[in-house]
């Protein structure tokens, strides 16, 4: 199936405390040309949402993908279980609160290595043979992730990926093509970028510009100089250049960043910025004095 290269994550706390309330942000991904979700949150309303807009569209038309492991307690506590009961439970409840017959994959929620049961991974597969999901993925990071990559029990990898991820991130990647699995990316645009602060600050000189105009090179001052970029849309056309990826996921609790997000598969990287990355991503961290001349 064709995924759109941007794909968009449903997680609760948005502000969406009812069914109808989040139609409109499932509408704008589609009127954008994204028609593959993952559902993460575990709100009726969100859940219950999804399965309202979904109806507006032809269902093979639209990649579908539940993420399991993670249940709620009757107080209210989020629990994770990976036990063969609850994650049937887990897809069933979703498919009826939705009204799909069927999702696309079924992903586990970072499984540690003693927490899937070989009982767990017959039922998982009992599922797929069942028609209920079409596909087996695991989304992770760790030590664990690797372990479940080379089962080869599963056909979906969801991973992190950014224009920070070292050779441990990449070699994942290759073990997961060598298996024939599909990737999502996630997580594409670095906690430490948040907000800014990508560029030192610059004194000025003598004639008023700055002072250093090489301040910067080789870090990752880029992303906050860029003309008509910002840093989150450099780091997503970024994550889009890596072939492994079949698509790479956003968050968005509004239309209007739905939209944005979108267009960055259409647009190139500017000229010079990947030889930038590529500077930053091998360049030795600085020390308190390169920081201080830097300014």
């Amino acid at each position: 199936m064709a995924v759109s290269a941007v794909s968009l994550k449903l997680v609760d706390n948005q502000g969406r405390n009812t069914p109808q309330a989040w139609v409109p942000l499932i509408y704008s991904a589609f009127e954008n040309g994204i028609n593959t979700f993952e559902v993460v949150g575990r709100q009726p309303a969100l859940v219950e949402g999804f399965g309202q807009a979904i109806q507006a569209v032809e269902r093979r038309l639209v990649f579908v993908a539940l993420r399991l492991g993670l249940k709620v307690s009757a107080a209210g506590a989020i629990l994770r279980d990976f036990t063969p009961d609850s994650l049937l439970l887990q897809l069933e409840s979703f498919l009826s609160r939705t009204g799909l017959d069927y999702v696309d994959a079924v992903i586990l929620d970072d499984p540690q290595g003693d927490e899937l049961s070989p009982q767990a991974l017959d039922g998982l597969k009992a599922m797929r043979e069942a028609g209920r999901s079409r596909m087996l993925g695991v989304a992770g990071e760790d030590a664990a992730i690797d372990a479940y990559i080379s089962t080869g029990a599963f056909d979906l990898l969801c991973t992190p990926f950014s224009l920070i991820s070292g050779w441990r991130e990449r070699l994942r990647l290759k073990a997961a093509m060598e298996r024939d699995m599909a990737v999502v990316g996630y997580d594409f645009f670095p906690q430490q970028f948040h907000g800014g602060g990508g560029a030192p600050q610059q004194r000025k000189g003598l004639w008023g510009g700055p002072s250093n105009p090489l301040a910067g090179v080789g870090t990752y001052a880029f992303l906050d100089r860029t003309p008509n970029w910002t840093g989150e849309e450099l780091c997503l056309a970024y994550a889009l250049t890596e072939p492994a990826l079949a698509t790479v996921q956003i968050v968005a609790d509004r239309a209007e960043r739905i939209d944005g997000m979108s267009k960055v598969p259409e647009r190139d990287l500017p000229a010079g910025v990947a030889a930038q990355i590529e500077m930053a991503r091998f360049s030795p961290p600085p020390t308190q004095g390169q920081k201080a001349r830097s300014a």
